[in-house]
């Protein structure tokens, strides 16, 4: 059996906490060999008897317990390394005092792991009922960094890097290992099928001033390390100008303050072990963050074991392709590595079976029926024969060179479950991507930007279209009641699509981001894609006038309420950002640059 070390650094813990979290890695005992080690940071020195007397730890089925007392507070990172040092399993996972292990995760977690690519270092777990809004890569799981909540690593790969970095006591000390791990060649995911319930927050969005502390004294030394040396004067300023903001609890300037001096003080130890960035690893500073965050940080999820014996629909993915066989294979990864497991995925190639081999090499992964047509049918009848062929309850549209977060069914069908509706969508990344080689999909993406944030409006979506084909999720029914797309439209037909399926059925919109579509980054490619756009859209509309739909004045009244409200978000946000931007005290005496900003910010829709 795969031998795994469980590090878990305690202060002064809750007992029903610290018990249900070393009850919920015991069930993991039977398909693993599991050693438990715990470093005490608390102050009494009776709380590391107090752990090793419980049921938990005396009783259950470790194949070795080790309970040691810091003597004092050596920190999350500190505290960990010495847990690794007493152990000696392949695997390391470091998991927070206060996580639940979701059942079956571990087991799942380490067979990923024994069976993934050897360059893989650190396998991270889901968080619930708040996921973490990284933006990983959804085809292979890559991900920016881990976090320290619950993450498994491989002990070569740890103990390459000597660690964590003693010197950061708390918060960011698992991006600095993170990146020293990327940068020394080393890959880190992200595994969303292997979860874990973390309770950090005792209410949505809710502010930690330790967290706060903690987070800006790390960025600020990572920036040290890191950063060029623009990036460092860039945190400095930050900093000041968080200090000169108003007071949003109390002790935040004082706090600020203490963790910038905190950061010089450490400064030496960060400039003289300066990190290079390489072509596989380029630190990534977001404001206080590290990384590019998906909308819906604070967007809820059940636990497995609150869901027990709850049936969960069937749902298929419609995948329409043309020989692009390197773009479906990372849309079927996206679909293989989703959280909702009662899935199928119908992939209708449009011509000759060119991509019958990518589709089997998924089969032991994912539920598909694949057909190809033989010869060119279009997109639209193409997908009308994927329709046909589904046999889920739920549908969803995905094309072969997009990708789900796997986030994206759950979160989409519990929406439309829980609002009692027919449809559902989400918020959609429009990536702006720059191709370098099509036949391999080598690409680099670069800008995500959320073009539509409209709340259903029938009135706003029989003038143009806010519904992305693959951010959709809606009921069978709908397509059995209003048939598919119109065969003769090679562009809008979803737009055409989505304006029949609504004509009496409303959809629900989550401001979550759970896929992306990808446009040409070149301005070429652009104008060739909006020409294509702009000349169907006549025809379209033309199709638009010939729909009708029965009304009442209240239905009448209703549509036309939430079309007022929309447009007035739409006109308040647009202010907002106007005078933001061009009425700043430091933006606003720059009149040079005020047209290229405007440009900017109209060419995203944010200007009008």
């Amino acid at each position: 059996m795969p031998a795994v070390d469980l590090s878990v650094v305690t202060y002064r813990p809750e007992p029903e906490l610290l018990a249900s979290l070393l009850t919920s890695l015991a069930e993991a005992s039977p398909s693993l060999t599991l050693n438990l080690f715990v470093e005490d940071n608390s102050p009494d020195a009776a709380q590391a008897d107090t752990i090793r007397a419980m049921p938990e730890v005396a009783v259950a089925p470790f194949a070795k317990t080790d309970v040691n007392r810091s003597g004092e507070n050596l920190g999350f990172g500190r505290g960990h390394n010495a847990n690794a040092k007493r152990g000696g399993a392949p695997w390391l996972l470091v998991i927070n005092q206060d996580c639940i292990v979701e059942p079956g995760a571990l087991e799942r977690l380490v067979a990923i792991a024994e069976r993934d690519d050897p360059k893989v270092a650190a396998w991270e777990m889901r968080q619930i009922p708040y996921e973490h809004p990284k933006a990983y890569d959804p085809a292979s799981l890559d991900s920016p960094w881990v976090s320290g909540a619950a993450t498994l690593f491989r002990r070569s790969a740890y103990e390459a890097l000597g660690g964590f970095d003693d010197a950061i006591f708390m918060y960011g000390e698992d991006v600095d290992l993170s990146w020293r791990l990327r940068a020394a060649g080393w890959r880190i995911t992200y595994q969303p099928r292997c979860a874990v319930v973390h309770r950090t927050y005792r209410v949505a969005a809710e502010v930690k001033p330790l967290q706060v502390f903690g987070g800006v004294r790390t960025n600020l030394c990572l920036r040290l390390r890191y950063g060029s040396p623009a990036r460092i004067a860039q945190g400095f300023a930050m900093l000041a100008g968080e200090i000169a903001s108003p007071r949003s609890f109390p002790g935040r300037r004082r706090g600020l303050a203490v963790a910038g001096l905190k950061a010089l003080a450490d400064s030496p130890r960060f400039l003289f072990s300066r990190v290079r960035a390489t072509t596989a690893f380029r630190p990534q500073f977001v404001g206080w963050g590290y990384e590019t965050r998906r909308d819906g940080a604070f967007h809820a999820f059940r636990s497995a074991r609150d869901r027990e014996g709850e049936a969960r629909p069937r749902v298929s993915i419609l995948i329409r392709t043309v020989n692009r066989i390197a773009w479906l294979r990372e849309a079927l990864a996206s679909c293989a590595n989703q959280t909702w497991e009662n899935l199928e995925v119908v992939v209708v190639e449009d011509g000759p079976p060119n991509s019958r081999a990518v589709v089997d090499a998924f089969r032991d992964r994912l539920d598909i029926v694949y057909e190809a047509t033989g010869e060119n049918v279009g997109r639209s009848r193409a997908g009308n024969r994927a329709l046909a062929l589904a046999s889920g309850e739920w549908m969803g549209f995905l094309d072969d060179d997009d990708v789900l977060f796997a986030d994206h069914i759950e979160v989409l069908v519990g929406a439309a479950l829980a609002a009692g509706l027919k449809g559902a969508y989400g918020l959609a990344w429009e990536t702006r991507t720059l191709v370098h080689d099509r036949e391999s999909a080598l690409y680099e993406e670069m800008v995500h930007a959320t073009m539509h944030r409209q709340p259903f409006d029938r009135i706003t979506l029989w003038h143009h279209n806010f519904l992305p084909i693959q951010a959709v999720i809606f009921h069978r029914s709908l397509f059995d009641l209003h048939g598919g797309f119109a065969e003769d439209m090679h562009q809008l037909e979803d737009w055409n699509l989505w304006t029949r399926y609504t004509l009496e059925d409303d959809f629900v919109m989550v401001e979550k981001t759970t896929s992306k579509y990808r446009v040409p980054a070149d301005n070429r490619g652009a104008a060739e894609r909006q020409a294509l756009l702009d000349k169907a859209y006549a025809d379209a509309v033309e199709r638009q006038r010939k729909l009708r739909i029965t009304a009442t004045p209240h239905d009448i009244s209703r549509m036309a309420e939430a079309y007022s409200r929309a447009q007035s978000r739409r006109l308040t946000a647009s202010q907002d950002v106007r005078r933001f931007v061009l009425g700043n005290r430091i933006l606003g005496p720059l009149a040079s640059f005020r047209k290229p900003v405007v440009a900017w910010l109209k060419r995203w829709g944010l200007l009008r």
